[in-house]
């Protein structure tokens, strides 16, 4: 019977095992308690009791309502559901579930709500594709000029401003156009207001889509790995190649390393392309500003023609609320099966440039300067056009807009209301989205509640807001409470939870056997995780707080729904004032300017320091 080997590094007795490591321990050592779960749990309510109260409990009660209208669109968005589920189950290998998914809710719109109904539906598509086309034009263009430094500055003025502003000058400067080119048919106006649908979204949206890709490709060029995967091995061109020659490999080499930053930021690329899917899939305040009412039934999406639909029929009918199923469905489905897996891909960036950059590659060049030349320019036209009309009176050029502006004693009580609204909602959705946030970045990924945890956060950020506003609004309207703020703070604090529940644990994600890692699962007392979440995830948690600050400022659509007559947002005064439009258009292009001042500013001054850093993860530029 042979001896067992002794083993040097490891002492054991009956009771205990202790084992000698062979390797150096990583980690900051802990001191502290484990926190009390009840405390955990305790400080998640009121994010969870608001997501469930105000999002899903309206959401299936607008199901319940669309069940006893129009059973066979409820039956075919169900089994939609169930087709983009198995798609998932079985390893996103099997697209064809999906393709059916949408072909049956698309055969359920046309056969239950006739040609109209789809058009509308149709339109929403064509946005959807717009927006998408316009991330991949920002990552184009952000490669193209990444190296200029001060870009990125008059390229995030029109995301400040709301997309009931931007309705109000692109229909100003088309209606100019149109007298230019002397149209006179119907038809060629529904074209002429459907590029111009197109342009103000485009004018929101594709200078903070640069910025944010700029900062981002930026960060993969400080990371020394990515950036030899983005610019491969140094060449040099061979001897007696002709300049066109040399200019077609410099071409192909762009190409190539554009593709790799396209597959290296595939996560990001993805929640970018969800979000502006999203924006564009809700086009509402463009086409109910910007559009003639003669003129909207041509160009409505999904949202403007739900609208009507409640207008005549009330906010409890069954035919409105199967309308809005299909578009929950189909947005739904894919912010499911696109979500990016964060904890695959998020690697720990270095605080400083561990890369030394390219002083003639960084150099801006004259095909830079002239790609900021001509997106440049069309982003300030229509600023200024609100400013030239707001000072233009029948007379020539006064400050009679100005002036109305100034004494209006209902806008500026409207502006005082919407600050109110946007502070407090602000206020409820950083506080309740960080518990919430911080618990789910500690979830192991196979873990089975961050599998049904995550997803439905996702869906729930991408639901459209006809799904809860109508049985919201009827409520609002049986218990007398149109004429309160209250309401509307809390509607627009729930909608706003997902997204930035989201944004967080994007933020406090962190690679396994990291120092940030350690931080966020390691025991500690409350003062401690708190200050370890102000080092982890800070820019984030500004970036959440000035983009809802913002959106709720701009908002038109929650704002018309759920807002009552006596605390109306100052868009919905506005609103009023259209009516006339070119009687009051000093007055409205006055007013827009005014109410874009605030968030224009809080965007500027917060850009660099917690929303482009919040949002890819610690790279000012």
């Amino acid at each position: 019977m042979s001896t067992p080997e002794f083993d040097p590094r490891v002492f054991e007795t009956p009771d205990l095992r202790m084992e000698l490591a062979t390797r150096r321990l990583s980690g900051p050592l802990v001191s502290g308690h484990h926190p009390r779960r009840w405390f955990g749990w305790a400080v998640r309510i009121p994010a969870l009791a608001l997501i469930a109260v105000l999002l899903v409990v309206p959401a299936g009660w607008t199901v319940w309502l669309a069940v006893a209208a129009r059973p066979l669109v409820v039956a075919g968005c169900g089994l939609a559901v169930l087709c983009g589920i198995a798609d998932t189950v079985l390893g996103r290998t099997r697209r064809w579930l999906s393709v059916l998914g949408v072909v049956i809710v698309s055969a359920v719109v046309l056969t239950e709500f006739g040609a109209t109904g789809a058009w509308a539906y149709v339109r929403t598509l064509g946005w959807v594709l717009w927006g998408v086309f316009l991330v991949l034009f920002a990552l184009l263009l952000a490669w193209m000029t990444r190296g200029p430094r001060w870009v990125w500055l008059p390229l995030i003025l029109p995301f400040g401003i709301s997309a009931f502003v931007s309705g109000i000058a692109f229909r100003l400067i088309f209606e100019q156009i149109a007298e230019l080119l002397r149209l006179d048919s119907v038809g060629e106006y529904r074209w002429l207001f459907t590029v111009l649908i197109a342009s103000a979204f485009a004018w929101t949206w594709l200078g903070a889509l640069t910025g944010v890709w700029r900062a981002a490709v930026i960060g993969l060029e400080a990371d020394p790995v990515q950036a030899r995967i983005v610019y491969g091995p140094d060449t040099v061109d061979p001897p007696g190649h002709g300049w066109i020659r040399r200019r077609i490999r410099l071409l192909r080499n762009q190409i190539r390393m554009l593709h790799e930053v396209r597959k290296l930021l595939h996560p990001t690329l993805l929640m970018l392309g969800l979000i502006v899917g999203v924006a564009a899939a809700r086009v509402f305040d463009v086409v109910l500003i910007a559009v003639p009412g003669p003129l909207q039934p041509a160009a409505e999406s999904a949202t403007v023609h739900w609208w009507y639909l409640t207008g005549r029929s009330g906010f409890g009918d069954g035919d409105a609320a199967a309308y809005a199923l299909p578009l929950a469905v189909l947005v739904g489905l894919t912010a499911w099966l696109l979500q990016p897996d964060m904890r695959r891909y998020r690697r720990p960036r270095p605080s400083a440039p561990s890369m030394r950059r390219d002083p003639v590659r960084d150099r801006p060049s004259w095909w830079s300067r002239l790609w900021l030349l001509i997106v440049m320019v069309p982003l300030l036209v229509p600023i200024g056009w609100l400013l030239v009309v707001a000072l233009r009176q029948r007379g020539g050029f006064g400050v009679e807009g100005l002036r109305w502006v100034w004494s209006d004693a209902a806008l500026w009580r409207s502006l005082e209301t919407t600050l109110w609204v946007s502070a407090l909602a602000t206020a409820v959705v950083v506080t309740a989205a960080v518990p919430v946030a911080f618990w789910l970045a500690e979830l192991a990924p196979g873990q089975w509640i961050s599998r049904i945890a995550v997803p439905m956060t996702v869906i729930l950020a991408v639901m459209p807001a006809q799904i809860y506003g109508g049985p919201i609004r009827l409520l609002m309207d049986t218990w007398g409470l149109s004429h309160s703020r209250v309401p509307l703070i809390f509607v627009h604090a729930a909608a706003g939870l997902p997204i930035a529940i989201l944004i967080l644990r994007a933020a406090l994600l962190a690679p396994p056997e990291s120092p940030a890692a350690d931080a966020l699962h390691g025991l500690a007392r409350p003062a401690t995780i708190r200050r370890r979440l102000r080092e982890m995830a800070g820019p984030a948690i500004g970036a959440v707080a000035v983009l809802e600050f913002v959106q709720v400022w701009n908002d038109f659509f929650v704002g018309l729904l759920i807002g009552g007559v006596g605390e109306s947002p100052w868009s919905r005064l506005l609103w009023g004032e259209a009516r006339q439009f070119h009687e009051n258009a000093s007055h409205l292009a006055a007013g827009a300017l005014l109410s874009a001042i605030l968030p224009v500013l809080l965007l500027l001054g917060t850009w660099r320091r917690w929303v482009v850093p919040g949002i890819t993860g610690g790279v000012r530029r």
